[in-house]
């Protein structure tokens, strides 16, 4: 079973809400630090936030902290890609460098997409000005509510290394998603997003959907 399969709601705490976005911290066994579950309402097709998680070259315009995303390797036929991110740390904690892998399922039946993400840190040699992450695991729901509205589930568990002490990075954990998902919001209305990607997904009912509860809370 995955972490966020794992994530026990009644255990979480609400952290931020506002009248599109719900943000909540849950504790992970065997880590000091916190993960997060964010649902959002989000006013755009499904297709055109499927379009903007696609497109890597734009991340560091949306995605919080993010100094550098590229593709190191599409996977073949329906198996992801392999992304290495680079992450801005406060002064003077050290960068920290990603490498992981995201795989992109549909359920034919109801149409809501599935991104898994998970950690790859042994993929490139690691580099000794930044920390690389060696376990963070991950992923994104996107449910269609209507033609011009979706529903957004952000998860997120990172161990980020190094010298971060864990309530500091409990204190900060909701920036990303907030941060993340309000620039999101924005992004998603521009022009190139209104085409569908072009992106494969495996067809699949098998989708880890244990996030009503921060819904209807």
């Amino acid at each position: 079973m995955t972490l966020i399969e794992k994530i026990n709601s009644a255990t979480c705490t609400e952290r931020f809400r506002n009248d599109w976005l719900r943000i909540c911290t849950c504790p992970v066994p065997s880590s000091n630090f916190l993960s997060f579950v964010a649902v959002a309402t989000i006013d755009a097709p499904q297709h055109s936030v499927l379009s903007l998680l696609y497109d890597v070259d734009v991340a560091t315009e949306w995605v919080w902290k993010t100094r550098e995303m590229r593709v190191l390797q599409e996977l073949s036929e329906s198996d992801g890609r392999v992304v290495y991110q680079l992450v801005s740390a406060p002064w003077p904690v050290t960068d920290r460098e990603i490498i992981s892998r995201s795989t992109a399922y549909m359920d034919p039946e109801t149409s809501e997409a599935f991104i898994r993400i998970e950690c790859l840190p042994d993929f490139l040699p690691e580099n000794a000005n930044y920390v690389r992450v060696r376990q963070m695991e991950g992923a994104w729901n996107i449910l269609p509510l209507s033609e011009n509205s979706c529903r957004v589930i952000f998860r997120l568990h990172v161990e980020p290394a190094g010298e971060i002490p864990s309530w500091l990075a409990n204190i900060a954990v909701i920036d990303t998603p907030y941060h993340t998902l309000c620039n999101m919001r924005d992004m998603v209305k521009r022009e190139k997003y209104r085409k569908p990607v072009d992106a494969p997904f495996r067809s699949t009912t098998d989708i880890v959907r244990n996030y009503e509860d921060f819904i209807v809370a």
